[in-house]
């Protein structure tokens, strides 16, 4: 009798059909896991990790594109472009007079065959720092200056010129989905930094209109181009580590910085900052320097911990496992050591469950803290652990499983490369290098992801194809976010209703 005929003999006999169906199982888990132990993983795995952005082409059209906002983050997406800021490139010289490593990558760079045709920030300042950035002779893969981009009062008036093709969206996150639905109504294509919305209500208009016109969107989640998530995806899917039943992941920082107490810019004032247009449709308030410039440590202008840092983390997990959005999350935290004005926590936990992938993931946010942990994927077989790199532990629960594994240590390790970290140099950008966001490794050449992730929106648009981090993947995200942030605001269990696409 085969396993579906002995099922169906003891189906009528409550005890003895559960017991059946339950040897079965757990027979078919020893088999996998017996099969998993006797594989070396080099023998499984593919022998080089291939990240797909590496090899598009950037041949065809010209694609001319407006930058909105140059804040912290403009700079670095104009550098992914091919675009140096003159005074970053300085302090890149080392004492001998010559690049150091993070300059020469920059200069190695592929030229993406672009142009900057329009800047436009609240900060009039900055744009102008934008424009100039836009014209320096500091280009990368050999291109040519440019001459300088017209600079814009506002955003409109960027969109309702002819001579812009693309627009990149670098701005605080209550703006996010405004601009790019406007730009998308337009037929502009967009990059848009993360979290893709403020609430679910845009993400769903932001769709909508994406589906309608056919614009091409990339969410700025440059941690796609990470080889060491494709890895981890491919030790999933082949089941490696077997069934997973939990993820844990984490952000803690520690500093000012990490807190979002950014600084103030000396040099602004009322009469070179645009306040009703940082505001937009806010509620009105008086001109104020600390929420013109650390706009995140309030929920009116930007997301929290669950937006800002968060969705970092769940982007990280939904590539490798596909998780969408969960069915219920609830989340906890507090204001308990910032005492400046904010009204985002600095504690920030939450659960998020997937019954129908039986499994869950956790999010923990500390402030106050800096011990870097890695996204933790929990398996039957193994636990993998995360980040620009990634090791497999192997379950040592019983004496086979010990004397199979004796070592606590890992059974496999991956990182794409270990050497060349001479780049990193602040501690800001080794936080973010050890994260995996920084860069990557293709072969014996370490790589700027955010490089790789503009290249391939480029790619993208020039060829009518969906880049890997989507309108779909920023919805998924989005909801996924503001579920808990509703549970935290609320101080209640939050649920998806999927059907009506609705929460609850």
């Amino acid at each position: 009798m085969d396993r579906r005929e002995i099922l169906k003999a003891f189906a009528t006999v409550p005890f003895l059909g559960v017991f059946v169906q339950r040897y079965f199982v757990d027979h078919k888990n020893r088999a996998r896991i017996r099969a998993q132990e006797s594989s070396n993983f080099s023998d499984v795995l593919s022998e080089h990790v291939q990240i797909p952005s590496v090899k598009k082409s950037v041949a065809g059209k010209r694609i001319r594109i407006g930058l909105v906002g140059n804040g912290a983050r403009g700079p670095q997406l104009l550098r992914g472009l091919g675009f140096g800021d003159p005074e970053w490139v300085a302090r890149k010289f080392q004492s001998d007079g010559k690049p150091n490593q993070t300059l020469r990558e920059f200069y190695d760079q592929e030229d993406l065959n672009v142009e900057i045709t329009g800047v436009c920030d609240t900060f009039s300042l900055r744009a102008e720092e934008a424009a100039n950035i836009a014209a320096s002779d500091h280009r990368s893969g050999g291109a040519s200056p440019q001459i300088a981009p017209k600079i814009y009062p506002t955003y409109r008036e960027m969109l309702d010129d002819d001579n812009l093709d693309a627009i990149v969206i670098v701005t605080p996150d209550h703006w996010h989905a405004k601009m790019a639905i406007a730009a998308a109504k337009r037929g502009k294509h967009v990059y848009l930094e993360k979290p893709m919305c403020q609430t679910i209500e845009e993400a769903m208009v932001l769709r909508n209109v994406l589906k309608e016109t056919g614009v091409i969107l990339q969410v700025g989640h440059q941690n796609r181009q990470q080889a060491s998530y494709i890895r981890a995806k491919e030790i999933i899917d082949k089941g490696l580590i077997g069934t997973v039943s939990s993820i844990e992941t984490y952000t803690n920082r520690n500093s000012d910085h990490g807190a979002w107490i950014r600084g103030i810019d000396k040099r602004a004032n009322e009469t070179n900052i645009n306040w009703e247009e940082f505001l937009g449709d806010k509620e009105h308030v008086p001109f104020d320097l600390d929420k013109y410039f650390n706009w995140q440590k309030w929920f009116e202008y930007g997301t929290g911990p669950a937006g800002n840092q968060f969705t970092h983390e769940f982007d990280c997990v939904n590539q490798v496992m596909n998780l969408g959005i969960p069915s219920r999350v609830v989340a906890v935290g507090g204001h308990f050591f910032y005492k400046d004005p904010r009204d985002i926590p600095d504690v920030f936990n939450a659960s998020f469950l997937y019954p129908d992938k039986n499994l869950t993931l956790t999010y923990d946010c500390s402030l106050k803290n800096s011990r870097q942990r890695d996204k933790t994927f929990l398996g039957e077989a193994g636990t993998m652990e995360v980040n620009i790199g990634l090791a497999v532990f192997p379950e040592r629960n019983t004496a086979e499983r010990r004397r199979q594994f004796p070592s606590e240590g890992p059974s496999y390790t991956y990182h794409p490369r270990m050497a060349h970290l001479d780049g990193v140099s602040s501690a800001t950008s080794k936080y973010y290098e050890d994260r995996g966001f920084l860069y990557t490794y293709q072969g014996e050449k370490r790589i700027d992801t955010t490089y790789l992730h503009m290249k391939e929106w480029l790619t993208c648009i020039r060829n009518g194809e969906e880049p890997s981090c989507s309108v779909d993947k920023g919805f998924e995200e989005t909801v996924t976010f503001r579920m808990a942030n509703i549970s935290f605001l609320e101080k209640r269990l939050v649920e998806w209703d999927s059907k009506n696409e609705k929460v609850i």
